[in-house]
């Protein structure tokens, strides 16, 4: 590529933009005069303030998860005028700007330039209505029916749906579901393959050539993997071949698991842990940092790490790119909710006043990534307590299941062992997994089976037999046990009965 100026993005990715985008245009009916503190505003159907009936908003914040009815002394206040400063009820809850508001903007710029910077310089930032509004405006932005679109062979299948909708095509990538840190995640050498020998595959070679590659690189959905630094390596030099986009999707990257201890299961490498520490040793780094052709585009979201009901995430691209998912964004959503933004902008406030730096942001950072380690360190413990459970069940040392450890996320792969002397009792082995299912079921135990989130259940069908669980809704590591060991009984009941 020659290179990343505002010129040489819109010659390099116009190309890439779907037939949609070409006819998609704001009609503005306001001009945008200057700034004028005499004239009366008659133009704008904005409701005055005072028509507003909430006039107070009093958020009592926690100092750590779980912190139950414990009172802090963490409180901010909002105001019709005053407070959250800079972002006052007369301006959350009024329309905002499409991007979202510039306070956010900026913290989530610093926060990606501090931890994942782009190789380049032409990147921006918008905020979108969570991930699936975000993965949806992607889509409709380089999507349509001529379009190729490969992702890993098991996924989070709305992701299908938003693709589909295009009219585009989803191709599975082979997966290594290794214990390997470095060999876990999407195969490269298939990747490579495919794409070298794209016209000459049956089954494929009637399609366009991809152009995307959606990957969900860290802690995985549903297997919990990590591709390791090489493989990212590997595959961005792949895709600055074959000229493709990588539309890389973390909303789980900040949820890392140190490596589980069985001589010592329940030891949680958080406690203690220095931020410098969290940032250098524990989180891996985005493909955004090798980007050197402004090819990446990186999702990610408040929902993990603060609440998935405020449906608030941001889209991380070149400008060009950035520019054409705006245009989007300003004819459908407009503006993610101000209250949303107001409510995550206040809170990472709060929490940066307790810090001593000059620059406002980077207190914010601060204070914020270290409720981040917080929630992850909550879930390394309930990641130690369920394998430990798991671990200790007849099925386990029966060598009924085998454990897919995740590196990050929320969660965990049990895969079914299959005895030689077991003959299967279904034609299929969907049909298998759905029986396995209905016994789970009424144990009192629910799960999600691998098959299920294949993007093509055939191509998968001999690495699918599995099943996936979160460790994230489970109210305390009790019920967390008990329905490890319902899994355990369940899996033993079913090769036994």
């Amino acid at each position: 590529m020659a290179g990343t100026d505002d010129e040489s993005l819109k010659a390099h990715y116009a190309p890439f933009l779907s037939e949609r985008d070409k006819y998609r245009k704001q009609y503005s009916f306001w001009t945008r005069d200057l700034p004028d503190e005499d004239r009366i505003e008659l133009g704008g159907g904005m409701p005055n303030v005072g028509l507003f009936p909430v006039q107070s908003i009093a958020v009592h914040l926690v100092d750590e998860p779980f912190q139950g009815a414990r009172k802090s002394d963490l409180v901010n206040h909002w105001s019709h005028f005053d407070s959250p400063e800079g972002y006052p009820i007369a301006r959350s809850f009024q329309y905002g700007e499409t991007k979202g508001t510039q306070l956010l903007i900026d913290f989530v710029k610093h926060m990606i330039g501090t931890l994942n910077r782009p190789a380049y310089d032409n990147w921006d930032c918008i905020l979108a209505n969570g991930s699936s509004d975000a993965m949806f405006k992607v889509f409709e932005t380089i999507c349509d029916s001529s379009t190729t679109v490969m992702m890993e062979e098991f996924t989070f299948l709305p992701v299908v749906s938003n693709i589909r909708a295009t009219g585009a095509t989803c191709i599975p990538l082979k997966m290594e579901l290794s214990a390997d840190p470095e060999e876990q995640g999407i195969d490269c050498d298939y990747l490579g393959d495919l794409l070298e020998n794209w016209h000459s595959k049956e089954g494929y070679k009637h399609l366009n050539k991809p152009k995307v590659l959606y990957t969900i690189a860290t802690g995985q959905n549903p297997t919990g993997m990590t591709l390791s630094m090489a493989k990212r390596a590997r595959i961005y030099e792949l895709a600055h071949k074959h000229d493709l986009l990588i539309l890389e999707d973390d909303p789980y990257g900040y949820l890392h698991f140190p490596k589980y201890d069985p001589s010592d299961p329940l030891r949680n490498p958080y406690h203690g842990l220095s931020t410098q520490d969290y940032i250098s040793k524990f989180l891996v780094k985005s493909f955004l940092t090798m980007d050197t052709d402004a090819r990446v585009i990186r999702l990610e979201t408040f929902s993990k790490i603060f609440a998935p009901g405020l449906r608030l995430s941001f889209i991380v691209a070149n400008k060009f790119l950035m520019g054409r998912i705006l245009n989007l964004a300003e004819v459908t959503t407009r503006s993610p909710s101000g209250v949303s933004q107001a409510l995550v902008y206040s809170t990472i406030k709060t929490y940066a006043d307790r810090k001593n730096f000059n620059d406002e942001n980077e207190a914010m950072f601060q204070g914020w990534i270290q409720w981040i380690m917080k929630v992850a360190a909550q879930y390394t413990h309930r990641r130690n307590v369920t394998l430990k459970a798991l671990y200790e069940t007849e099925a386990y040392k029966e060598n009924l299941f085998s454990v897919m450890e995740p590196s990050a996320g929320m969660f965990i792969g049990i895969k079914i062992c299959w005895p030689n002397s077991y003959e299967l009792k279904c034609e299929t082995i969907f049909e298998e997994m759905d029986a396995l299912n209905t016994v789970l079921l009424k144990s009192g135990v629910s799960v999600i089976l691998g098959y299920r989130m294949a993007v093509d259940a055939e191509f998968s069908a001999e690495t699918c037999d599995f099943l996936r669980i979160t460790i994230a809704y489970a109210k305390d590591d009790n019920e967390l046990i008990e329905a490890s060991h319902r899994i355990g009984n369940s899996i033993m009941s079913f090769f036994t009965k």
